[in-house]
């Protein structure tokens, strides 16, 4: 029984602004007020407030918000939490050891769900997940439960889940049974609130063939019809509905009507082809026995009558009423923003919410480790970030501090709210931060970075080692033939064959690179999977005419490849591996001003090397070394190695500077003529008169210097600058800034490997993103991309539709990635059984013939006799000039929503003519656009019909 001033505290603080919000250091985050019945309270209390304000005097609407809840009565004492009493359903749970566990909350009782059941959710009921797995891998709900030694360190995952009818009752319940749980396993673990419908990322990695929601509702009813709604393309949602009703329609969806009977599968023309795919599949799994038909969106009048007898009992079809592809912004439609705002949480007698006046966020922002912060990613989730040193009370009312902050921004309710404690953080929080790279372990899953002592390079350990051509990025020892084109405006030049290949960066160049495997092992060669690679290199000062004539060049290459291939589009400062490789570490990178002295002869080269300039040479090994032309010189640091070219050529080197780092710019000295070595403090009078106009000893800083690169020690990340700042806007920053970006082999870690599945939805590319990934996540009918830190994939399923649209794909990505990436970064193209070895390597395992048997959704729909009608499937090719020849023929032609049709020209579906879009609306759809039907329309005048067309932008 609860005290009164249990109670007063309630009411006050419910009727004070509508809604629940702990004070701090509470014992217990709130969902409801029956939470508080553990808490210990006090007579006489201080006022607590929710306030906002900017550290360094930005402006902005909410700068000095603040909500003072003031209980007159009760205050909770700090420092009083009393010890959890652990469920022993909670005690069952192996502390160390990989595992996943379900437990359902229903009233007051906790119970353990079979794990026939997993993947079953009742949407009255509230749910808790513990997964816990080996630092970089990840659990599933198949995941069996393995003893680890006490040494191991894992990743332990709570989430609790709320169902769309969940009692204010449950809610109260499961957070309580959450802090149980996180104190029983020490308190280390990240926690997550789900809710019906926005699951993260994480939980829905769990169930990798999607799962079910059931109508509580419909617990004890008797048997009777029952309506699914089916959606989402990776992880299949199937969410029973309480009442068969037109209001749950939406063409967005397939809705799926179970009678004694007969099975209904209506599909929503908006829908997707792996969702109908994956929806054909639930109910041959779920629904097996009964017979199934198959009703089109826009085409129920076409059934049987004997059917459309049965759907019109329940659905009567004079009723209907589907809603158009959602407008709403989709769940993943700002899932990759790098924007967001960092608040300290300071809970002095108040609890305040200080915002960081910070750019593109870092992880040395959260500096203090007896400190909270708040990450609020604009609605779309909210962390909470706890220091190792941070107070347990303030641990455990992190949580429900973040949702009091939901509800004063008024965002969703179902806002993903997490809680991550120090030390214990998973990758999807680390990726939000420009420089917070993972710490690779020897267990992880992902793949340790090249090492700089590399070596001479195993030619044929890459060829049958995909790994190790993924962690390397080298598809071979690079000796394979090449052609170079230079772009320079309009024009297109082959650069002839010499050991000095030498760039300029006004210009674009593209490379025809032919894979040299050595091996003729099959097995191997089949390992490799392409004979050419297509590179696309555009230079920091090349015009926009120059780079999108060399984009057109190198598509048109890629495209007339007979032979699989790779494209891959790069900018200077972000040279792959296997690009430098090719050059040997030998490429030469010139200002843009020397362009007419290179390129006015008929040799790579002309009389530059008559000339004097000075190269700083980056790198260490053949795969990550170039030399660049810089002037003039602010520093120089001991780390740093040049090749000064006056009447004579200098190899200048530091002190600090690596002996594998000097053989890298002897090489490139070599190529310009005689050379002479010059070691830091050893350097002769004939030098410093020699390079005067370049070098001079007041530029030298001993030790580690503050040159903002060095030629061992290149940026950490992609999109890092060398001077450690970080910017993820559209930079390009030229030479003479002395701040070279070198992101080609990275000398620290790159970030954990993540894929996406992406889609064109509403002229926006969205993202749903696949933890613990695996090449059975690939479909052939979709679009994919592989985010590797250092190189962006996108893969082309065979049959995936817009396929010619992959670098407006990877670029749309790249802008909205949520570290801090620039939109410089190196993207490459690979196709479905055309994958290069140095993709496969980022897969467990990888098959080369899997996916050939890819079923389609119209095969599918044959094999259970229902064959897809014309009116449903009309074929590309013809379908002109049907439109010419059968105007009349209104239903001959494939349905769309509107909103697809009123897309710019380039966002159309293949088959539509842009002319005549009007003839692929439904009937329903036109009727309710044009206020007449097709045929009333069809009789207009030319005249009177094209402005109709145009005031609905169908024209």
């Amino acid at each position: 029984m609860k005290c009164a001033a249990t109670f007063a505290f309630q009411e006050r603080w419910k009727n004070s602004q509508g809604f629940h919000f702990e004070p701090p250091r509470c014992r217990l985050p709130l969902e409801s007020p029956t939470i508080l019945r553990e808490t210990k309270l006090v007579q006489g209390s201080s006022a607590v407030s929710f306030r906002y304000r900017y550290i360094r005097g930005f402006s902005s609407p909410c700068d000095n918000m603040e909500l003072s809840l003031s209980p007159k009565e009760t205050e909770v004492r700090p420092n009083t939490i009393p010890d959890l009493k652990v469920d022993a359903t909670f005690r069952k749970v192996a502390k160390n050891a990989v595992t996943f566990a379900l437990w359902k909350i229903d009233e007051d009782r906790l119970e353990a769900v079979p794990r026939s059941l997993y993947g079953t959710f009742y949407d009255n009921c509230a749910y808790i997940i513990y997964a816990a797995s080996l630092t970089g891998h990840y659990a599933t709900h198949e995941t069996i439960t393995r003893e680890q030694k006490p040494n191991v360190i894992l990743e332990r995952y709570i989430h609790y889940w709320l169902g769309k009818n969940v009692s204010e009752q449950n809610r109260s319940n499961v957070v309580h049974k959450i802090q149980e749980l996180d104190t029983y396993l020490g308190n280390v673990s990240s926690i997550y609130r789900e809710t019906q419908g926005l699951e993260s990322a994480r939980f829905l990695s769990y169930f990798k063939m999607g799962y079910d929601v059931r109508s509580g509702a419909l617990t004890n009813a008797p048997k009777r019809p029952r309506l699914f709604q089916l959606h989402a393309r990776k992880w299949l949602r199937s969410i029973e509905q309480a009442t068969i009703d037109w209001s749950h329609f939406n063409s967005d969806y397939i809705m799926v009507l179970q009678t004694d009977t007969l099975i209904f599968v209506w599909i929503g023309r908006s829908s997707s082809g792996i969702e109908r795919r994956s929806a054909l599949a639930w109910v041959q799994k779920h629904c097996s026995g009964s017979p199934i038909t198959i009703v089109d969106d826009g085409y129920e009048q076409a059934m049987s009558q004997e059917n459309k007898e049965l759907w019109n009992s329940l659905l009567p079809l004079k009723k209907r009423m589907v809603c158009q592809a959602s407008q709403l912004v989709s769940e993943y439609a700002d899932y990759n923003s790098n924007k967001f705002r960092i608040y300290k949480c300071n809970q002095r007698g108040r609890l305040h919410l200080d915002q960081l006046d910070v750019g593109m966020p870092a992880k040395d922002d959260l500096s203090d480790a007896h400190g909270v912060y708040l990450l609020d990613n604009y609605g779309q989730s909210i962390w909470l970030w706890v220091g190792a040193q941070a107070p347990q009370a303030d641990a455990l009312s992190a949580m429900g501090n973040g949702r009091a902050f939901v509800k004063k921004k008024k965002y969703p309710d179902n806002t993903l709210v997490v809680r991550v404690l120090e030390g214990h953080e998973p990758v999807e929080f680390k990726r939000l931060f420009a420089n917070w790279l993972n710490v690779w372990q020897e267990n992880t899953r992902g793949h340790k970075p090249v090492s700089t002592k590399f070596g001479k390079l195993d030619a044929h350990s890459l060829c049958e080692r995909p790994k190790m051509a993924a962690d390397t990025q080298l598809v071979d020892d690079g000796r394979g033939e090449r052609i170079v084109y230079r772009i320079w405006g309009d024009q297109v030049q082959e650069v002839p064959i010499s050991k000095t290949m030498v760039f300029t960066t006004n210009a674009s160049y593209v490379v025809k690179y032919s894979v040299q495997c050595a091996t003729v092992v099959p097995a191997d060669l089949a390992s490799v999977g392409i004979k050419s690679i297509i590179y696309q290199w555009n230079g920091s000062e090349a015009s926009a005419e120059s780079i999108s004539r060399a984009d057109k060049f190198a598509k048109a290459s890629f495209d007339a490849l007979k032979e699989p291939g790779m494209f891959v589009q790069l900018y200077e400062f972000d040279e792959p591996p296997h690009f430098l490789q090719i050059f040997e570490g030998k490429l030469i990178i010139m200002r843009g001003q020397r362009s007419e002295m290179l390129y006015n002869g008929s040799t790579n080269g002309g009389d530059f090397l008559a000339d004097t300039f000075l190269l700083k040479v980056y790198g260490d090994a053949s795969y990550n070394a170039k030399a660049v032309e810089e002037t003039p010189l602010s520093s120089i640091s001991s780390k740093d190695c040049y090749v000064i070219k006056t009447s004579h050529v200098w190899v200048w080197c530091g002190q600090s500077s690596t002996g594998d780092a000097r053989e890298m710019a002897k090489s490139v000295g070599a190529l310009l003529g005689e050379s002479s070595l010059v070691l830091e403090g050893k350097e002769s009078k004939e030098f410093w008169q020699s390079v005067a106009m370049y070098f001079n000893q007041t530029l030298v800083i001993n030790g580690n210097g503050n040159s903002c690169s060095s030629s061992t020690s290149s940026s950490s990340g992609a999109g890092s600058m060398c001077n450690g700042s970080s910017n993820g806007g559209n930079i390009s920053p030229t030479l003479s800034n002395n701040c070279y970006l070198n992101t080609s082999v990275p000398s620290k870690p790159r970030p954990p490997v993540q894929l996406f599945m992406v889609w064109w939805q509403q002229s926006s590319l969205r993202y749903e993103e696949m933890l613990g990934f695996d090449q059975q996540d690939l479909c052939s009918d979709c679009t994919y991309i592989l985010d590797t830190g250092t190189l962006t994939y996108v893969w082309l399923g065979s049959q995936a539709l817009n396929q010619e649209r992959y670098t407006a794909i990877a670029q749309s990505y790249i802008q909205n990635a949520p570290f801090g990436r620039r939109s410089a970064t190196a993207l490459a193209v690979v196709k479905q059984f055309q994958e290069p070895n140095v993709f496969k390597g980022f897969f467990e395992s990888w098959q080369n013939d899997y996916g050939k048997n890819f079923l389609s959704y119209e095969k599918m729909r044959k094999d259970l006799g229902n064959e897809v009608p014309s009116t449903c499937n009309l074929p590309n090719e013809g379908s002109a000039q049907l439109l010419n020849n059968r105007q009349r023929d209104f239903d001959g032609h494939k349905k769309y929503p509107l909103t697809v049709l009123i897309q710019e020209m380039d966002m159309l579906p293949p088959e539509i003519n842009p002319l005549k879009r009007e003839v692929h609306l439904t009937h329903d759809d036109f009727v309710s656009v044009f206020k007449m039907s097709f045929y009333e329309f069809d009789e207009l005048p030319k005249w009177k019909k094209m402005e109709l067309k145009k005031q609905f932008k169908l024209f």
